[in-house]
């Protein structure tokens, strides 16, 4: 008699969080954003030092391209210089053949390094708090080059982490096993008792996934269509502190009251 396939668990975000250690999180999309946004500071730069007008769905839209390749090449490999290489070549794309690229380049890439630049979403001191408070390890895990440090110094609620591991430094980008693997390194935690938070469904979740953590999407502008049954749905980052078994009832109403 053939064997049915059996249907996934889905996971439930109390049980995930009561057998963890430490909590990880993505950085851009998941705690932080820039501000003006990465399409409207590229579109005033070009324009700046290149003398080109280009629309911000097209800076937008080739920008997403670029980290979607990324993702996907086999040789997830990286380093400061190759970093620096990457995200050259995207405003090469840009602004083809000008004269300015190189200042407009240097521009753009000393603006995201400061963390007047960025900004935490609302909830992610409370987050943060409450969880280093009920005795989760709190970390940031991203692709990113040594910019990040600079960045989170600067944002009190992300300076507070526990722990940053950035791919620049690794060695390794998301979903590079070898990525969670230093996380893991890092924190001194068993990946099975690690939860990764993050937005990119490949860079975050599968590939916590795969490499044996535990993980959770945060989808901010509504959920998907067709959400994987493996995984965990957060439209919020405060669903971690609400739905924490390590909550206590007073905490919870609290919360509740705060939303």
């Amino acid at each position: 008699m053939a064997e049915t396939a059996k249907t996934p668990v889905k996971p439930s975000l109390p049980d995930v969080l009561s057998t963890v250690e430490a909590v990880v999180f993505d950085a851009v999309g998941t705690v932080m954003f820039p501000e003006p946004s990465v399409a409207e500071t590229y579109r005033q730069a070009i324009q700046r030092h290149c003398g080109v007008q280009i629309a911000p769905d097209v800076v937008s839209d080739v920008v997403r391209k670029a980290l979607r390749q990324r993702s996907q090449t086999p040789d997830l490999s990286t380093s400061e210089s190759a970093e620096y290489k990457f995200w050259a070549n995207l405003i090469r794309q840009l602004c083809p053949g000008s004269p300015g690229f190189q200042a407009c380049f240097e521009d753009l890439f000393q603006h995201f390094s400061s963390s007047e630049n960025w900004r935490c979403f609302p909830e992610v001191a409370e987050v943060f708090q409450t969880l280093s408070g009920r005795g989760y390890r709190v970390a940031i895990a991203s692709n990113f080059d040594r910019r990040l440090n600079s960045v989170c110094d600067g944002l009190p609620p992300l300076a507070a982490a526990d722990h940053r591991v950035i791919s620049s430094a690794v060695g390794w980008r998301k979903p590079d096993p070898r990525f969670f693997q230093a996380v893991a390194a890092e924190l001194n935690v068993a990946a099975d008792r690690i939860l990764l938070v993050g937005d990119d469904r490949v860079n975050d979740v599968k590939g916590a996934l795969a490499a044996g953590m535990k993980a959770a999407w945060i989808c901010r502008h509504g959920i998907p269509d067709a959400l994987p049954a493996d995984v965990i749905l957060l439209t919020t980052l405060r669903d971690l502190i609400e739905n924490d078994p390590a909550a206590t009832d007073r905490e919870r109403e609290r919360s509740s009251q705060t939303t």
